[in-house]
């Protein structure tokens, strides 16, 4: 059920945080006469993308910093240039993550904040798609309608029937007891759907009159100039495509922000490459989302999209203007202290731990192969060995005596 918030153990939770947000800046609006959940949309997207930029700020200045050690980089990526075996690629491959330790640049250091925006962006799906569950003053206009409904049986059977025959509003369990059920279907009805369903009345009735009173207040704080932002806008040449088309152009400006230098290590090239092949898709897939989900979902994204190109080149800007040198020592003073409490500790980084591995992997591979070769050398030698005269002796009880005897014995039969 939509109202009970869904969204699994994980999203559950986020859900919920950002659901009560959103409910927070909507209250704000409507207390100022701004009855639009649209704003609502762009001012949380603000406030997610804001927690966001000090991560920004971080992958923007291992960049930099990255950029400005570049000529070490090449020099170990020409120490080890053509050698392609397993010990010169693991030397190269902690040769460059020491140096990288030593300013501070770690590849990976931003990674987590990048993450995090996937399932940011799922929670505040199910909020929009969802919104009466989240937003109380909106769920309030649906209360009339759905009590209306839940009071008469006949009226229920006839939303079970519509529902069946709607396959936008498939999906939620139907139950008279719960009327938050039968708002979960009410809150996907589109303004065709409505009418239709008042049809099923005759156009009268308390349900239709509960319905003439409240859908359009409804459909008021769904309007975002001229769209409604439930409603998914489909690929018609309609008002609403205007969002698909922005979220795919401010995507893309979001993602080619910043030019991206080519490295020399091989291993880095190959993630450029991919990072590359990601950038260039995830325009076309924001404006394919925002055709087919809710506006309200494109309406997030695009606005997402342009806080963070915004935000990409600001922050470029700066280190335009920074002083790189007293940023580079900057980070390699506190990378120091940070190594220093490493070791302290004992504790030892990941390619440490992968070096160690792979050593101690080829050193129990040695060790067996010559238990091997020791233990066959052994068994050859205890188990023969040579008269005076040149013949062979075998020790007794030994598996070359035993069959010395067996080879004797068929000789003496014959």
């Amino acid at each position: 059920m939509f109202l009970t918030k869904q969204g699994g153990f994980i999203m559950k939770p986020i859900s919920i945080l950002l659901g009560a947000l959103m409910n927070f800046i909507y209250e704000l609006f409507e207390n100022f006469g701004v009855l639009s959940v649209g704003f609502s949309i762009i001012l949380i997207t603000f406030i997610i993308r804001l927690f966001m930029v000090p991560n920004m700020y971080k992958q923007k200045r291992t960049s930099e910093i990255i950029k400005t050690i570049q000529p070490e980089l090449n020099k170990i990526a020409k120490k080890y240039r053509g050698k392609k075996d397993q010990e010169s690629m693991m030397a190269q491959q902690r040769e460059t993550s020491e140096l990288q330790q030593k300013y501070g640049a770690s590849m990976t250091g931003g990674c987590l904040g990048s993450l995090i925006q996937l399932p940011i962006f799922m929670a505040m799906y199910n909020v929009i798609r969802n919104i009466p569950a989240y937003i109380d003053n909106i769920k309030a206009l649906y209360n009339p309608i759905a009590n209306a409904i839940a009071k008469n049986p006949d009226a229920f059977n006839k939303l079970q029937e519509f529902q069946a025959g709607e396959k936008a509003l498939s999906g939620v369990k139907l139950t008279v007891e719960n009327p938050d059920t039968i708002i979960d279907v009410l809150a996907k009805f589109s303004e065709s759907a409505w009418d239709k369903f008042a049809e099923l009345f005759n156009n009268q009735g308390p349900i239709v009159d509960a319905i003439n009173q409240y859908v359009p207040q409804i459909n008021e704080r769904y309007d975002f100039f001229g769209i409604n932002l439930t409603t998914a806008p489909g690929f018609a040449f309609t008002i609403a495509m205007i969002i698909p088309v922005l979220s795919f152009i401010f995507q893309f400006l979001s993602m080619h922000a910043t030019p991206q230098q080519e490295p020399s290590d091989p291993q880095q090239a190959a993630t450029m490459k991919s990072m590359k092949t990601f950038m260039n898709i995830m325009p076309i897939f924001s404006f394919f989302i925002s055709v087919t989900a809710p506006a309200g979902i494109g309406l997030y994204w695009a606005m997402g999209s342009l806080v963070s190109f915004l935000t990409s080149i600001s922050i470029a800007a700066y280190f335009k203007r920074a002083d790189m040198d007293k940023i580079v020592e900057k980070s390699k003073a506190k990378a120091a202290k940070k190594i220093a409490k490493r070791k302290a500790k004992g504790k030892k980084t990941f390619m440490e731990r992968m070096q160690e591995s792979a050593a101690n992997q080829n050193n129990s591979s040695a060790h067996v192969n010559g238990n091997v070769a020791s233990a066959n050398l052994k068994n050859y030698s205890s188990s023969t060995m040579n008269n005076s005269n040149g013949t062979t002796r075998y020790k007794a009880g030994s598996l070359a005596a035993k069959a010395n005897a067996m080879q004797r014995y068929n000789n003496d039969k014959k």
